[in-house]
């Protein structure tokens, strides 16, 4: 079975359009499914079909996603979509100042994104637990890593990305974000 290339995010235009945490959520799906509606990706995301509509055509028009297919459904035609690619990669060589610039945002967007989310659950009551097993937690690690560590390193990061892909449960009413950021630090010596 030949494994489809990836999406490869090269264009500021193409950046903008993955900036919002919506965005995000429906190439996690689409990732994962690989073909939805839109109404299946609301059942997916909990974000309800109407406001999906708007991403889902940024999303065609910057080329992450396709028209697959149509498909009837209660006596009316829903469009069937795809990943242009088996998964989205912003491109390392794309430098230029407006790709930086975009791609910046969007970071900036997905930080405060999990900065509510992390606010939220935390003014909620009952949503704290103490110890192990605990449902908020925030961390940040610096570690100086060989080549071969850092291969571990992303080797575990995938296990954990397919952990939750499998055990993803539509039937549970409650969603739990895991973002994860990994970047080189520059020390005073650089």
């Amino acid at each position: 079975m030949s494994r489809t290339p990836p999406v490869v995010i090269t264009r500021p235009t193409q950046v903008r359009a993955l900036a919002s945490p919506v965005a995000h959520q429906i190439v996690s799906v689409m990732e994962r499914t690989r073909r939805c509606t839109v109404a299946e990706l609301a059942e997916h995301t909990g974000v309800e079909a109407g406001s999906l509509y708007y991403h889902v055509r940024k999303l065609r028009k910057a080329g992450v996603l396709l028209e697959h297919d149509k498909r009837s459904t209660g006596g009316r035609k829903e469009v069937v979509y795809e990943l242009a690619g088996s998964e989205v990669v912003f491109d390392p060589s794309a430098r230029g100042p407006g790709f930086l610039k975009e791609l910046g945002r969007t970071i900036r967007t997905r930080l405060r994104y999990v900065e509510r989310a992390l606010v939220d659950a935390l003014g909620r009551l009952g949503t704290i637990r103490q110890g192990r097993g605990q449902n908020h937690s925030l961390h940040q690690h610096h570690a100086r890593l060989g080549a071969s560590d850092r291969a571990e390193l992303y080797r575990r990061i995938e296990a954990l990305e397919a952990f939750l892909v499998e055990h993803d449960d539509p039937a549970q009413a409650e969603f739990i974000s895991v973002t994860i950021a990994v970047a080189p630090v520059r020390t005073q010596e650089d």
